[in-house]
């Protein structure tokens, strides 16, 4: 999925078409290849879900499809649009044309303008699109990368939230259109698939934290965390890995592999981002940060993840006032993960959860008022 970066000219037809781009695809060999893919990427309507069921559903709903490429918020998949634009336009055009969407959207962050400025040129010279293309640019915020409220964004609505599901997208999604959410990361794996076969499931990760450099690699999925991490070193000595994004589990084991039931397995996250964190990392701070993250930046629609995210933010809290009930936050992340409407408040509190199974003495430690990393010596902020 990564060859095309800094080998090929992002924008070329040229390049594209050297390594056999552009190439149609029959609907039925696009279904074959996608019974054996996989969602990638939380902003994915298929996320870690085989994906040709979904299509034959969007295909068989009445109205005309719309395919939208969600290219919001994780950096593999801007690396995608800004590096390898047409692996991505490739895998919408085939899945268009399979499911009879006569739509093609890019949504991608505003900020995110290199991203945008060379996928909006790939698009103005992708050669006989399948349907119409267009590039349509969201908020900054985390939770705008949610498929349905990325829908949302797209629409034009001020105020972003989930929608209640069944029905899902595919049904009724865009101005209520069957919709197919995917992102550059799943795309571009179908593209590479049709034209190259999948002999070998690979997973695209971003490696960032306590590390030498920030890094997106590519690796077989029967590779290990311990590998992804060594292609960028860490910086000092390894304590924890968050492992799946904003809201990814915590671990000590890099002993995992990278593919999605081994990490689901692990009670990790599947996003394809792994913060390393050091041993100057305070365990306490870092999950109160992202508890307190969790809670601004909620869209409010469902109580779960709306107070649940502030109850727990109020927990972790109360652990610098010697106050650590680990059973209460277990039990508020159980809820949380249970009944909240989308994936935000699903796995919002799984930071917390995860650091305080594998690191329950640091908790412990903050409650008698020491830190064992020495660098949080006061509260976090309310």
């Amino acid at each position: 999925m990564l060859g095309a970066c800094s080998w090929r000219r992002p924008t070329s037809v040229a390049d594209h078409e050297a390594v056999g781009g552009f190439a149609p695809s029959d609907a039925e060999t696009v279904l074959k290849v996608g019974n054996s893919l996989n969602g990638r990427g939380w902003g994915d309507l298929c996320q870690d879900d085989p994906l040709a069921e979904t299509w034959r559903t969007a295909r068989a709903t009445d109205g005309d499809p719309v395919v939208v490429v969600n290219g919001h918020g994780s950096p593999a998949d801007t690396l995608l649009l800004a590096s390898a634009p047409f692996e991505v336009l490739d895998g919408a055009s085939v899945l268009a044309s399979t499911v009879a969407a006569d739509r093609i959207i890019v949504y991608a962050s505003s900020e995110d303008e290199n991203a945008v400025k060379t996928v909006s040129s790939a698009v103005d010279t992708y050669p006989d699109p399948a349907a119409p293309m267009e590039v349509v640019t969201g908020p900054k915020e985390y939770r705008a990368a949610e498929p349905t409220m990325a829908i949302e964004a797209i629409e034009g609505n001020h105020r972003l939230e989930a929608r209640l599901r069944p029905p899902g997208p595919e049904r009724v999604g865009l101005d209520g259109r069957p919709t197919l959410v995917h992102t550059p990361r799943t795309l571009a794996h179908l593209a590479v698939g049709l034209r190259e076969g999948i002999d070998e499931q690979t997973r695209v990760m971003t490696v960032r934290g306590d590390v030498d450099s920030v890094a997106t690699v590519e690796l077989s999925e029967t590779q290990t965390l311990s590998e992804l991490v060594e292609t960028v070193g860490v910086d000092g000595s390894f304590k924890a890995a968050c492992v799946g994004g904003r809201f990814g589990g915590i671990t000590r084991d890099l002993d995992v592999e990278i593919g999605v039931e081994a990490l689901n397995n692990a009670n990790l996250g599947t996003d394809g981002i792994v913060d390393v964190l050091s041993d100057a990392r305070c365990l306490v701070e870092f999950v109160g940060q992202r508890a307190s993250f969790a809670a601004e930046e909620n869209c409010g629609r469902c109580v779960p993840c709306r107070e649940g995210t502030s109850q727990l933010a109020s927990l972790l809290r109360n652990v610098y006032d010697s106050e650590f009930d680990a059973r209460a936050i277990a039990e508020l992340e159980r809820v949380m993960a249970t009944s909240s409407i989308c994936v935000f408040g699903e796995r919002a509190g799984r930071p917390a959860r995860t650091a305080i199974e594998a690191f329950p003495s640091e908790f412990e430690a903050h409650a008698e008022g020491r830190c064992p990393a020495g660098t949080c010596l006061e509260p976090l902020e309310a």
